[in-house]
């Protein structure tokens, strides 16, 4: 857009006006330098993801149910929510006979209600793809932030265990061992150190 005119301060037989341009995108503030945890409940900024052959950019809302479990749902321009997921920190003593901080962010309630392919779908929205990545992505922010290391765990339904793990990356927290015997849940998931990164990259992160 034209931002100024400015004339010379002396007579000129061929006076012309001196343009100066300036040009603005109209780029949407994504979560990418944002400190969710800093944030205050309500609108916290946008997340891209991937509707038909473009991009989107969707509301991410953030809302406390206990000190130590947040959520966040995120919603297109109507006030729908299209995704949503519940955080709880869990911020553990070290053990006096293991060194290893236990500490996480536990994921519980992720949905995706425009996904036809889920049980969650909601009849009449439309299809975004990446709304579980981007939450899982603001789940781990959030690990990174309560100095959790950017662990996070979570108990996948099987509909959903093929995601989880050949996506996102996720290993079985308790995998069977032979000759030991103790409770093993399949479905009992963490993110293993190798795979944070990628998470935090996947189709072009937060």
């Amino acid at each position: 857009m034209i931002h100024s005119i400015t004339y010379s301060a002396y007579p000129n037989v061929n006076l012309k006006p001196q343009i100066r341009l300036s040009f603005r995108q109209n780029i949407p503030q994504t979560l990418t330098h944002t400190n969710i945890g800093s944030c205050l409940e309500g609108y916290i900024g946008k997340v891209r993801v991937r509707h038909g052959n473009n991009n989107a950019f969707l509301n991410v809302f953030k809302k406390y149910k206990l000190s130590n479990v947040e959520n966040y749902t995120i919603q297109d321009d109507m006030g729908r929510i299209i995704g949503t997921i519940d955080i709880v920190i869990r911020k553990l003593q070290m053990s006096p006979w293991d060194d290893k901080d236990m500490s996480h962010v536990f994921v519980d309630e992720l949905k995706n209600f425009s996904n036809p392919n889920t049980p969650y779908y909601t009849k009449g929205l439309e299809y975004y793809k990446d709304i579980g990545t981007r939450l899982l992505q603001i789940a781990q922010r959030r690990s990174d932030e309560c100095l959790c290391n950017g662990e996070i765990k979570l108990i996948s339904k099987n509909e959903s265990m093929d995601w989880y793990r050949n996506v996102i990356g996720m290993r079985q927290e308790y995998p069977p061992r032979p000759g030991i015997r103790y409770f093993h849940n399949p479905n009992a998931l963490y993110l293993p150190p190798e795979n944070k990164e990628p998470l935090s990259r996947l189709q072009g992160g937060l």
